[in-house]
């Protein structure tokens, strides 16, 4: 039978501490974005954000039914209006990416549009 000393728990709990921070500083990776989308356009309409960082977008759509496409990262939803919704993506590939209304939303549908730079 083998004893645990004080030293090999004091060793043990390093560890685990050390590894709770780790992951802690995981979860700050990530960078949440408030955005509204209402007559035509959303705001903030330009996002920036860097390579490999995960994105939380969370949008509230005021006047209307709007949704968000960015194909480039596999994201597309509605968004109903009064409603907030909560979308999350890994900014993979460096550049500048479009995000769209993915739903018709009047005459202006089609100017609804934003950017996303991953630098």
């Amino acid at each position: 039978m083998r004893r645990i000393t004080i030293g090999t728990l004091l060793v043990l709990g390093l560890g685990l501490a050390a590894g709770s921070q780790l992951f802690a500083q995981d979860n700050s990776a990530v960078q949440e974005i408030k955005m509204t989308a209402q007559r035509y356009e959303f705001s903030p309409n330009e996002i920036h954000v860097k390579q490999g960082q995960t994105v939380r977008l969370v949008l509230t759509a005021t006047d209307h039914t709007h949704g968000i496409e960015i194909k480039e990262f596999h994201v597309k939803t509605k968004l109903p209006q009064g409603e907030t919704k909560t979308v999350e993506f890994v900014a993979t590939k460096k550049g500048m990416f479009e995000f769209h209304c993915s739903e018709f939303c009047g005459l202006g549908h089609r100017k609804m549009k934003g950017k996303i730079i991953v630098e």
